[in-house]
């Protein structure tokens, strides 16, 4: 274990990350403490010890028998017997059955790396999601601080217009009312003409000093409304930072877990978002995932233990050898006139197994064909899977480009127009639903590039992991 944590480590040292040494450290304390990722390791130490257990010779067999009345033979009379005995099975069954398990350990070790390279996969997304997240906080942040820049502005408005109806409606009234005045002193001092005369002048005079008074009082309205606005849409903006803001909580909980540490135990995060280049050209990703993905090695190293295995199958059903001796422990014998008489006898022995019931070798043997026609449907099942994961990664990753390339113009555009439409409205006070306009489409083009970092740094990790990295 610790030869696979250094070998991770150096390869997390040396990769390209722009990241920093963030995200790679927190990769190497998940392969340190990952309590799945272990489980996989012990599973692969476990199948490391089956392979001394099947190429070890069966156990031999060592007996004893005693006499309860000596026996009488010719050398003596015999009073016990030890033998031991020593199966051999026939040639090249061991080294079969050896192959068959180094083969299923090397499986298991690519089940490792399999699981290794998802659990980077999903530390890696669990890292860019929250990213996201805290890019979107940030994002909505400034532009809270920008709409509390229009309220601002608009209220400003809104005070002068309305200062400007009380002074210039204030002293229009009173001169409507001052002329209204003079001309009825007019009539009685001189005749019916000058009166009509004066009266006519005074009445048109009186509805264009009205009419001010409405438009100043028509502006000030419209200043109001456009706070209300501002009001509206700070709300929401507000409303949706608090809910950006409790979706960290599970987000952290699942990074943290993958990590097996405290699950509110708070991260770092960089402040900038780079986006990630492909590790390979893409022409050389179906080869390199046909030779280097480890879910593939797998299914090999398990098609060719299962070759193995019917070779050691076939073995299993010839003739096994046994080898042995006996001790046959005499007394010497009263009537026994052999000149050994009373000789311990040492004895050599032979023996050999009869494979008579053929239907379990025959029926083993088509047990491992059918197992390996098996896991060679799967691995061609897996590879076209494996295909197609590729060219959605990479179609993705091409897509976020485009995607990147387009709201960068279109994120300097709305800006450029948000500006001259601020600067618009601070001076004349108009159009501005077009500046509420263009902040929510910045706001969106601003997400969108986001969300296209996101998205590309997210298909090269999926790149990643289908390499085994």
């Amino acid at each position: 274990m610790k030869q696979l944590i250094i070998s991770t480590l150096l390869f997390l040292l040396f990769s390209s990350s722009v990241f920093g040494q963030s995200l790679d450290n927190y990769l190497m304390t998940a392969a340190e403490n990952n309590p799945n990722l272990k489980a996989t390791f012990l599973k692969y130490q476990a199948a490391l010890e089956r392979i001394p257990q099947v190429g070890a010779l069966p156990d031999p067999q060592l007996s004893f028998s005693i006499f309860i009345q000596p026996m009488e033979r010719f050398a003596g009379n015999q009073v016990g017997s030890i033998s031991i005995m020593q199966m051999f099975p026939w040639i090249g069954t061991l080294k079969a059955a050896k192959e068959e398990m180094s083969l299923m350990a090397k499986a298991e070790f690519e089940a490792f790396n399999e699981t290794k390279a998802m659990l980077f996969y999903d530390v890696k997304i669990a890292w860019y999601v929250i990213l996201q997240l805290n890019k979107e906080i940030e994002i909505t942040s400034e532009n809270i601080q920008l709409l509390k820049s229009l309220e601002n502005i608009a209220l400003a408005g809104f005070k002068s217009g309305r200062q400007r109806a009380s002074v210039s409606g204030g002293p229009g009234i009173s001169q409507v009312r001052s002329s209204s005045g003079n001309s009825q002193q007019s009539s009685g001092m001189a005749g019916m003409n000058l009166q009509s005369q004066t009266s006519s002048n005074n009445a048109s005079k009186e509805p264009d000093m009205n009419n001010m008074v409405k438009m100043e009082n028509m502006s000030g309205s419209g200043n109001m409304t456009d706070v209300l606005r501002a009001q509206l849409e700070l709300n929401e903006l507000q409303n949706r930072l608090s809910i950006l803001k409790e979706r960290r909580i599970p987000l952290l909980a699942r990074f943290n877990q993958l990590l097996n540490r405290d699950l509110a135990e708070p991260i770092i995060l960089p402040d900038s978002l780079v986006g990630l280049d492909i590790p390979i050209p893409f022409s050389q990703f179906p080869d390199s995932i046909i030779n280097s993905n480890p879910m593939l090695k797998m299914l090999h190293y398990e098609e060719a233990s299962y070759i193995a295995r019917g070779k050691m199958n076939k073995k299993m059903g010839m003739p096994m050898i046994g080898i042995g001796l006996q001790y046959d422990i005499f007394q010497p014998g009263n009537n026994s006139p052999a000149m050994m008489n009373g000789s311990n006898m040492l004895m050599p022995m032979a023996t050999v197994s009869i494979p008579v019931w053929r239907k379990k070798y025959t029926a083993a043997v088509r047990e491992s064909e059918i197992m390996r026609e098996y896991v060679s449907q799967q691995i061609e099942s897996q590879n076209d899977k494996l295909i197609v994961s590729y060219e959605e990664a990479a179609n993705q990753f091409r897509y976020a480009e485009l995607r990147k390339k387009l709201y960068r113009e279109q994120e300097t555009i709305a800006n450029q127009a948000l500006n001259l439409l601020l600067v618009q409205y601070s001076t004349e006070g108009s159009n501005f639903e077009e500046v509420l306009r263009m902040q929510q489409q910045l706001l969106g083009y601003r997400l969108q590039l986001l969300n296209a970092y996101i998205d590309g740094n997210i298909s090269v990790a999926t790149l990643e992991r289908l390499i085994g990295r």
